[in-house]
């Protein structure tokens, strides 16, 4: 998360995801990613980063790779 409360863009989008929402709301969502300058998908993404960060919400850490077993056979 950056000084400002958005993720790095170092990261490539690979996630689709599609949403179902009110005519209302979608008008909103329009507003503010015009307002910020940012597409549609980026808002949600920000507001997403945005509220969890206000919550406390984060993601756990991920586990580490377990270390590759040995196959090879001993002469």
């Amino acid at each position: 998360m950056n000084d400002n409360g958005t993720a790095p863009m170092t990261q490539p989008k690979s996630a689709l995801m599609s949403l179902r929402m009110t005519p209302e709301g979608k008008a909103l969502l329009a507003l503010c990613a015009e307002r910020e300058h940012r597409s549609m998908a980026s808002m949600v993404e920000h507001m997403v980063h945005t509220y969890a960060a206000h919550e406390g919400i984060a993601l756990p850490a991920p586990k580490a790779a377990k270390p590759a077993k040995n196959t090879t056979k001993k002469l």
